[in-house]
């Protein structure tokens, strides 16, 4: 087992470490490939293409189909560019079988547009039309296409412009630079708008729009010079010297062609050539057809190794047209025959009919396109309505039964609220009830221990007396029948104090502690300031909440003085309730009987404020404060005051 366990371990680690050598391989590729282009750039084409195939060789032997298809593709250009068509050709092809055998539509359409500049530069027309339409066609069958599908479109546009214009075919080369130009503009790329007048100048100036020509080669020109493109510049250059020897504008043609001269050693291989054709070109309009021959011959050493077929159309013809001029008939009529010959067999009929046929192909195929995609957006723009008016039915419908809830809730919770109060009603009619039926109690109790047993005595004074007894028992039947009068005045007072109704607030709290005060306890009533003006009501209910103070102090402080003190401070007024009796604690007032709760209640109808302050053994004192104002709210309510002591 451990044997067994010893050999997976070595197979996992061997597996890994193969693992991570492939990634590390692979990750070279592309290593390889990003060191090459950035050569590129910098004009070191050995080292670059040294690495370029570097990096070929190390995808063939990894079996690495995307560093395969990324090296052709890149390898491609870069020979393009050095004028390589044919080698260029073959790792175009290599890269359309690389994309097709991992079914990568994008880059096949790549390398269809490889191919195609391919067959351009050779002059094969008919082939690079062929791959350009397959490109373009990949192209148009991405229906939502991204900002990288957008712009390889536009190169496949400015592409086919470009052939178009090698065919003389100076309409439809301008329709699709415009193209092209339209789809820059929408990505906001400089570099693409720049390249995209190139052809868009051309096309105006073959067809004779000079001033047009000139206003874009002059765009073309500042784009070039603001992004640093060596390129660009140099086109733009070569392009609006054309156009100033179109407009016989000499001398400006050739101070414009020697700065292309000047950005040449900056430049990739390619370029001289033209510049060459150009200053051999004014001179041949100026006349000087020495000095035009001797800029010819310069630019037909190079031209064979690297001008595209269609542009050496343009230099036999002008070669032609300068050994005219210079008498050299023999020489002119070898030039000219050179031209009729690659002019027919690029530009003949045939080829370009067959061109003609392939982009109206292209085209009735987008026409197609754009149909279908119209119906296709009519039938989601009716399915869109369709399910908005589902959304507003169902709106509709939500809102409906919410508003039926909402009303029903409404109802429900006015139904609840007459319930409750009706409930609140019983609850109060019920206290109400129960403060009456206490009320009586109270009452009979001080009948029956005060004005009964006064009479009671009287009653037993009057059989327990005999003759000689008479006056003096007279004289004390008299005082205990004044007794039990002065209790039942009292009685009367407390039940319903019309002094308060009668007298005023103030006079009936003073009559109040009199009547309260006796031998055995000691009550002051002082009044300070000028009480505010209140409601009868509100006077009736701080009459008993000054009573239910004073009965708590008689029924339970055992205290031998006591203060009922009232103050007016404008609209506020002042109670305080003294006593010197046992006093309690505050904290165990939810424990005491219901006095002091009955009297708080009462202070907060009247929305005041009151504190209760007491220790053992060291009396108690009760601080009242009443807003008038607030005071006469509850007044408004019409409830009357009932005493529950």
């Amino acid at each position: 087992m451990k044997q067994l366990s010893f050999l997976c371990f070595s197979l996992f680690m061997l597996t890994s470490a193969k693992c991570q050598v492939a990634h590390h391989d692979t990750a070279r590729v592309y290593q390889l490939i990003e060191t090459a282009r950035e050569k590129q750039q910098q004009g070191l084409a050995d080292a670059a293409e040294k690495d370029f195939r570097q990096a070929g060789t190390l995808a063939k032997q990894l079996n690495f189909d995307r560093g395969l298809l990324m090296y052709a593709g890149h390898y491609c250009v870069f020979l393009y560019h050095h004028v390589r068509y044919e080698e260029a050709l073959s790792l175009a092809q290599v890269q359309l079988e690389v994309s097709q055998r991992l079914d990568d539509k994008q880059r096949m359409g790549y390398a269809f547009n490889n191919i195609s500049l391919q067959y351009q530069a050779q002059g094969k027309l008919q082939q690079a039309a062929a791959f350009l339409m397959r490109a373009l066609e990949i192209s148009s069958e991405i229906k939502h296409p991204t900002l990288r599908d957008l712009s390889d479109r536009r190169k496949y546009y400015n592409n086919l412009s470009s052939l178009l214009l090698d065919m003389h075919d100076l309409g439809k080369g301008k329709e699709y630079a415009i193209k092209a130009l339209e789809i820059a503009e929408q990505l906001q790329d400089t570099i693409a708008i720049g390249w995209s007048l190139v052809n868009l100048t051309v096309a105006e100036a073959m067809a004779g729009k000079l001033a047009d020509a000139e206003k874009h080669g002059l765009e073309l020109l500042a784009i070039g010079q603001s992004q640093r493109d060596i390129e660009m510049e140099l086109k733009a250059h070569n392009n609006l010297g054309d156009i100033y020897r179109m407009q016989k504008r000499f001398a400006l043609a050739l101070e414009t062609f020697k700065k292309s001269q000047r950005l040449l050693d900056k430049a990739p291989p390619g370029n001289e050539v033209y510049v060459l054709m150009g200053i051999s070109s004014t001179y041949k309009d100026l006349g000087h057809y020495e000095a035009a021959d001797t800029y010819f011959r310069r630019a037909s050493v190079l031209a064979e190794e690297e001008l595209a077929k269609p542009q050496l159309i343009e230099l036999y013809r002008s070669g032609a047209e300068i050994k005219e001029g210079m008498g050299a008939y023999k020489e002119a009529l070898a030039l000219r025959k050179r031209y009729e010959q690659i002019n027919d067999s690029v530009r003949n009929q045939e080829i370009h009919n067959t061109i003609q046929e392939l982009e109206v192909k292209y085209q009735t195929s987008e026409k197609e396109k754009a149909l279908a995609e119209r119906d296709l957006k009519i039938s989601e723009q009716r399915s869109e309505m369709a399910r908005l008016n589902t959304w507003i039915m169902l709106s509709v419908s939500f809102v409906a039964i919410l508003a039926m809830i909402l009303v029903f809730s409404r109802l429900i919770n006015q139904q609840k609220r007459k319930t409750e109060a009706t409930v609140q009603a019983n609850r109060l009619l019920e206290a109400q009830l129960q403060g009456e039926e206490k009320e009586r109690a109270r009452t009979a109790r001080e009948l029956h221990d005060g004005v009964a047993s006064i009479l009671s005595a009287a009653k037993l004074h009057i059989h327990a007396r005999d003759d000689g007894e008479r006056p003096h028992a007279n004289i004390l039947l008299g005082q205990l029948i004044e007794t039990a009068v002065q209790e039942i005045r009292n009685i009367s007072h407390n039940l319903a104090p019309e002094v308060v109704l009668d007298e005023g607030f103030a006079h009936a709290v003073q009559e109040y502690c009199r009547r309260v005060s006796h031998s055995g306890l000691r009550l002051e009533c002082y009044i300070v300031g000028t009480l505010p003006k209140l409601d009868k009501n509100a006077e009736l209910l701080l009459y008993r909440i000054i009573q239910e103070a004073v009965a708590n102090l008689v029924k339970h402080a055992e205290a031998t003085e006591g203060i009922v003190q009232l103050v007016g401070d404008g609209p506020r007024l002042s109670i305080t309730v003294e006593d010197n009796g046992r006093g309690f604690d505050p904290a165990n007032l939810t424990e005491k009987g219901i006095g002091l709760k009955n009297l708080i209640s009462r202070v907060q109808l009247l929305q005041g404020s009151q504190e209760v302050r007491s220790a053992p053994g060291q009396g108690t004192s009760i601080y009242i404060e009443i807003d008038a104002a607030k005071a006469m709210q509850y007044a408004a309510t019409g409830l009357d005051a009932q005493y529950s002591g």
